[in-house]
């Protein structure tokens, strides 16, 4: 007897395509016609850059360290999977967080008096920050899918609102260490649309922190919790439990190995070329691949252009272990963000060990250093280590040999959503609707971020559950 189901492939078996296969076979509502579903994966192992290395007792993220708490779909996707008493929170050290200005590492402050008091900003920039209270409001805000004009960058947003030194010491570390990339180049809207709306719904950032206070104080009387926690989690085995977790739970066939190189589509429906093989026919294809391997295969040439114009950033991490005597800084916080004014090669660290406890062992420490230096790439793992620790060195006192360490390249590790991006994905929606039963979707569109991805796994498994409903495809 054969299934009758409508079929569905899914590109990409990194988190955004797991998820998506995962609420296609788990739809919400009872009753909802189930698919059959393939995943099909490039790489010989699913998960992407969420990937773990395991060497005894250290545990070393090759891209994501972790997601914040306050996104329900991540959290829920992985309660789902079989990871309820796996989730992992943050150590309470990693609420603080420190800056390399000035040659020399400084607390970021978290309170008014911390920021008075704090020598992270100069008398004339603390004074510009606080007069963003009086900075009217753009009339503009929210259109740049339509008005590419009116973009912004983050650093013009932040020097418009807080002035030139809260951009250069705040804002464009924040950004290398997010996307590894510039925060002249990367767009507000596309990147942070939460800053849009709160300078569209409140008139300016202090005005909207006053107004979520109050509305948080008013929730918390009212029994609820006072608004998201934002604490960064993670699981005891690491990120890569998420991926692996959700494969796992996977009733249809997760093929990697499987790299596409055509897409084509006939009457019967899509067939997906991967070397000498062809998969299908699929009634319907979710791509979630990067931007930049869509574009060698999408059947529209408009999308290809596109696609194959979205700007990756390169990015080496490096991860050293050393014995806790050999480290001069007591490492009491999440770790440290370098701005591009001060011209070093690594973009930040981060302090492993402190952020999470069970991450290396008794005695020793775990640091991960992110250098977005696309010569790293080609250097091998002794030069990079040689760099790698001299910078470390000067930073925190290193006083002997790293016992072990570990080097990750990506070359093309994070999109960057380069002023005008929301206006490309318009076009882009435009092109793709040519091609109708292939959905775009995943970390190179409308958030790089893990929760970005699982945020978006239902509206685009709704997306693909409405095509199916429209073609016939729930009846068996």
């Amino acid at each position: 007897m054969t299934d009758a189901r409508p079929t569905v492939a899914v590109i990409g078996g990194g988190v955004a395509g797991l998820a998506v296969a995962w609420r296609l076979e788990h739809p919400a509502a009872a009753g909802t016609p189930v698919p059959a579903v393939t995943v099909i994966e490039a790489a010989d192992r699913v998960g992407g850059n969420l990937r773990t290395e395991v060497d005894d007792e250290y545990r070393v993220e090759w891209g994501p360290n972790g997601f914040l708490d306050s996104e329900p779909a991540t959290l829920e996707l992985a309660k789902a999977a079989g990871l309820g008493d796996e989730i992992l929170r943050s150590s309470d050290l990693a609420r603080r967080r420190f800056l390399f200005v000035r040659g020399q590492l400084r607390e970021i402050p978290t309170s008014p008096g911390r920021f008075l008091a704090s020598d992270l900003f100069s008398l004339g920039a603390k004074l510009r920050i606080c007069s963003e209270l009086f900075v009217p409001g753009r009339r503009d805000l929210g259109l740049a899918a339509t008005r590419p004009e009116t973009d912004e960058t983050v650093w013009q947003f932040g020097a418009r609102r807080l002035g030139a030194e809260f951009a250069d010491t705040m804002l464009d570390p924040m950004v290398r260490g997010i996307t590894g990339g510039e925060c002249r180049r990367v767009s507000l809207a596309a990147a942070f649309p939460r800053m849009v709306d709160l300078e569209r719904d409140h008139g300016g950032l202090f005005k909207a922190l006053v107004a979520l206070g109050r509305q948080r104080r008013r929730e918390k009387r009212a029994g609820g919790t006072g608004g998201p926690t934002g604490v960064l989690t993670s699981f005891r085995g690491g990120m890569t439990s998420l991926p692996d977790a959700l494969a796992r739970g996977l009733a249809g066939e997760v093929l990697t190995n499987h790299p596409v190189s055509d897409l084509e589509h006939s009457d019967d429906g899509w067939r997906i070329h991967c070397g000498d093989r062809v998969l299908g026919p699929f009634t319907a294809v979710v791509d979630t691949a990067p931007a930049h391997a869509a574009a060698g295969y999408h059947p529209d040439a408009e999308a290809r252009e596109i696609l194959g114009g979205i700007r990756y950033n390169p990015l080496v991490v490096i991860g050293v272990a050393l014995r806790r005597e050999d480290v001069g800084h007591p490492l009491d916080g999440f770790g440290m963000l370098t701005p591009s004014t001060e011209d070093r090669s690594l973009l930040g660290v981060l302090w492993t060990s402190s952020i999470w406890t069970d991450r290396a062992p008794d005695g020793t420490v775990l640091l991960r250093a992110m250098c977005g230096d696309a010569s790293w790439l080609d250097l091998d793992d002794a030069e990079i280590m040689r760099r790698a620790c001299a910078e470390l060195d000067a930073l925190y006192g290193l006083r002997g040999r790293p016992l072990r360490h570990w080097v990750f390249r990506h070359r093309r590790a994070i999109a960057e959503y380069e002023v005008g991006h929301l206006a490309r994905l318009s076009a882009l929606d435009q092109a793709v609707s040519r091609t109708p039963g292939l959905f775009l979707s995943g970390s190179s569109y409308r958030g790089i971020a893990v929760n970005a991805c699982m945020k978006e796994a239902e509206p685009t498994a709704a997306r693909v559950r409405e095509h199916l409903t429209n073609l016939g495809g729930d009846r068996p």
